[in-house]
């Protein structure tokens, strides 16, 4: 017999047991015994109620203690994911930096290597057959009468082929630094606009991750919480049955 059992039993023996002179000397049975009864069930339901409210609370105490560790769970899952995330994320970031710039790096090198020859073909040389077919013709037209007119001209049209070679080079160079820097821009923004976005969508990830935890230990509690309503019920349920069980035998004994 547990504790419980013992607990009711004792009670309702010594309700008999206090109760039994008093039916029998009274002239009203029928009122003794309900007098009787009704003693011996409020004792009864104080004991099965006090069991049942001291088996809810440590069943509580223990499921608060189980939650807390769920907690704790779920947080270090969380951070885990969030480290994970922002180190693959920062390592691609990298990944796609070193790209870019290598890009950036291999075409600067062309175009530098390619240069002395560019500037050779396109504007010295150009310049240079300029220079004699300007000659050729001061030649041609001039002759020798015109020697000291000639070599002004050539002098002239050096000076010219000179500012506007060196206006050309000015130009070519400037335009290459900025076609540099405005690349160097585009890829800043770009890796901007990537950063941004990556670090919204894990953003979001962390906050969909939350949610589907905080709905996991819903359930999670939700089921708890019923079975341990479902023992307390079937408790006092058999408790009760136990009671008026003994209750019968009592009142069947009473013709004895």
């Amino acid at each position: 017999m547990t504790m419980k059992k013992k607990l009711i039993a004792g009670a309702v023996a010594i309700g008999i047991l206090s109760g039994a002179g008093f039916a029998f000397a009274n002239s009203d049975a029928g009122g003794s015994l309900k007098s009787w009864y009704d003693g011996v069930f409020n004792e009864t339901k104080a004991t099965v109620q006090a069991e049942s409210l001291n088996q809810a609370e440590e069943a509580f105490e223990q499921w608060g203690s189980e939650n807390e560790g769920l907690k704790e769970k779920a947080a270090v899952a969380i951070n885990t994911t969030k480290n994970q995330q922002i180190n693959r994320v920062d390592a691609e970031i990298t990944t796609a930096k070193e790209a870019h710039i290598h890009s950036l790096e291999a075409k600067k090198e062309e175009l530098l290597e390619n240069m002395n020859y560019q500037f050779y073909s396109e504007v010295f040389l150009e310049g240079y057959l300029a220079i004699n077919r300007l000659g050729d013709e001061a030649l041609l037209a001039a002759g020798a009468d015109y020697a000291s007119y000639t070599a002004s001209a050539g002098e002239v049209a050096v000076n010219e082929v000179t500012q506007q070679l060196n206006a050309a080079k000015e130009n070519a160079v400037s335009e290459l630094q900025e076609a540099i820097d405005t690349a160097k821009r585009e890829l800043l923004a770009e890796l901007d606009r990537e950063t941004e976005i990556s670090t919204r969508n894990l953003q979001s990830q962390i906050n969909w991750k939350v949610g589907d935890l905080r709905e996991a230990i819903k359930v999670i509690t939700a089921g708890l919480l019923e079975e341990q309503q479902a023992i307390i019920i079937a408790k006092a349920q058999e408790l009760e049955d136990e009671a008026k069980a003994s209750l019968d035998a009592v009142v069947s004994g009473l013709g004895n």
